[in-house]
């Protein structure tokens, strides 16, 4: 990917990133006007003429610099901002769409985290800096070739051999840079997986030797990080080396021109003043390159996002759910065999749901019960037959109207490292604070909930980890009831719960799912209480059971 497909990403982003490199380059035109000026005020009072409307020129370039300087870094900081938002979002919904594309946690944290901020210096600073160096020079060299042609020899020798200096260092840059991401996605990695083994190393007396694995993958990733920072700090330093020579270069070859009264005083002073101006540009590029060529490197690693705009289906070949109203399910010869695997986890399984009933279903481990949910919600498909909703195919249903239609408690819920609050109204945004309260006293969690420090607004902790199982299991089911969708889907629900805990929670769900079709899949003899009907998985098979 690169910078323009980056920017096309945002187009409102996109627009405020040309509105501020106008700015910068105006800023930088008004800097030569300035300089320019300067250099005619201090003519006019060296030669005894009039300089007072040179100063006044001073006064007003020097007060539109700074408001095109100010606006510019806002406009520039405003379209970054808007354009990392619109990469996390893209890739969220690109790695929801295709979690095939996900390689580790580690890896794809650092692109979403530190590998999209570091776009922020690379839209705001690098880019506008690029743009201003393909002007600004051409600007300042042909001010300069105007007034003294003889420099213009000097700077076309200076000028390319500045640009091949740049570049020369640079490529080394990004290949550092390159590397430096690719070891913190891996570092990412390593430490997560670190963490959540330590309890496996301590078992095996290898906690002691991952501390030293620790330290030797940080001073790696140290080294690299050093390395990144010498070859930048190497490139700035060569530029300014180069450019300071090429305008002691003119100042010499001006001073024996003044001298021997082949130039005027205005004149050369002018020419002596501007060309600093002519290699600035560079000099600031040379600053910026590093962030350049790390935003580089994450563009290398990014995926096309503006594919994700995916053409809305047919609506001949869509079909509606009427939202609330509990929908009837049936199964007509459905199997479903995962890939790489013949033996079929269901095997042409057939039955129905009323609207408004409760299905429990039993089984083994491994008997198929939560590949039933899973192709329940969408997110697999049957390899043959069909599932049909309300006597309307599935596979015809928009598949984000049908989700909307669905509320779950998986077996194993995850828990964000926000507050109560933020992670029981994950299922509905708009939920008011009394709404989040009447979910968690359903789901018998407004006892523990009340007791932590700053009740609902309580931190839990990455995954929940400051609660217990059944104090999370309980969150989720919370989460669930606040949905309120006519298809509730419950996977070993009360798993984490002590057998008082479950029975009553069981009975303070009766009620809340009594208008609701509901699948629920249990391994619980006190489940059974809240079926209609039961069917009990066997071989890939599905048998109902007489009550």
């Amino acid at each position: 990917m690169g910078s323009k497909e980056l920017l096309s990403i945002v187009p409102s982003a996109r627009r405020l990133y040309h509105v501020g490199v106008a700015l910068s380059i105006l800023e930088s035109v008004a800097l030569v006007a300035w300089t320019i000026a300067l250099a005619q005020a201090i003519s006019n009072f060296v030669g005894g003429r009039p300089y007072a409307p040179a100063l006044v020129a001073l006064a007003g370039l020097l007060a539109l610099r700074i408001g095109l300087s100010f606006v510019g870094s806002q406009v520039l900081a405003t379209s970054s901002s808007q354009l990392r938002s619109g990469v996390r979002a893209a890739l969220t919904s690109r790695w929801s769409a295709n979690s095939d594309e996900l390689t580790s946690t580690g890896v794809d944290s650092a692109l979403l985290g530190p590998g999209v901020d570091s776009l922020d210096d690379y839209v705001a600073k690098f880019l506008p800096a690029r743009s201003v160096a393909a002007v600004l020079p051409i600007v300042v060299f042909l001010t300069i070739g105007f007034l003294d042609p003889w420099t213009l020899l000097i700077l076309i020798f200076a000028g390319p051999m500045l640009i091949l200096l740049l570049a020369v260092i640079g490529s080394r840059t990004r290949e550092l840079s390159e590397q430096r991401f690719r070891e913190l996605g891996w570092l990412r990695s390593f430490y997560l997986d670190m963490v959540r083994g330590i309890p496996t190393l301590k078992v095996f007396g290898r906690a002691t030797e991952s501390i030293t694995a620790i330290e030797d993958v940080s001073d790696r990733f140290g080294r690299t990080t050093m390395s990144v920072l010498r070859t930048a700090f190497q490139t700035s330093l060569v530029i300014e080396w180069a450019a300071t020579a090429a305008t002691a270069l003119v100042a010499v070859q001006v001073s024996f021109r003044l001298v021997e009264g082949n130039m005027g005083f205005g004149t050369a002073l002018t020419v002596l003043m501007l060309t600093p101006e002519f290699f600035a540009p560079l000099r600031n590029l040379a600053i910026e390159y590093h962030a350049g060529q790390a935003g580089n490197a994450v563009l290398d690693q990014l995926p096309d996002l503006n594919a994700l705009e995916v053409e809305p289906p047919s609506p001949s070949t869509i079909s509606s759910v009427p939202p609330r109203q509990p929908p009837s399910i049936r199964f007509e010869n459905v199997s479903f065999s995962h890939p790489g695997n013949d033996q079929p986890t269901l095997d042409s399984v057939s039955f129905s749901i009323a609207a408004g009933e409760n299905v429990v279903l039993v089984g083994p481990s491994g008997s198929g019960k939560s590949t039933l949910l899973g192709l329940l919600q969408g997110r697999l498909e049957p390899t043959h037959g069909r599932i049909t909703v309300n006597n309307k195919p599935l596979a015809d249903i928009d598949p984000q109207e049908w989700l909307g239609n669905i509320t779950s408690v998986p077996q194993n819920p995850f828990m964000f490292s926000s507050s109560v609050k933020d992670n029981v109204a994950l299922s509905d945004p708009s939920a008011s604070t009394g709404q989040v309260h009447g979910a968690l006293k359903l789901a018998l969690a407004s006892e523990f909930v009340t007791e932590l420090p700053l009740g609902i607004d309580s931190k839990i902790g990455e995954e929940g980890a400051t609660l217990s199982g059944g104090q999370r299991q309980r969150l989720a089911i919370a989460r669930a009831v606040l949905r309120d969708a006519p298809l509730v889907l419950l996977d070993e629900f009360t798993a984490h719960l002590d057998p008082v805990t479950e029975r009553d929670m069981i009975s303070s769900l009766g009620g809340f799912l009594e208008s609701r079709t509901t699948v629920i899949v249990a391994h619980r003899q006190a489940t059974l209480s809240l079926a209609d009907r039961v069917f009990e998985f066997t071989a890939g098979r599905i048998v109902e059971v007489p009550q």
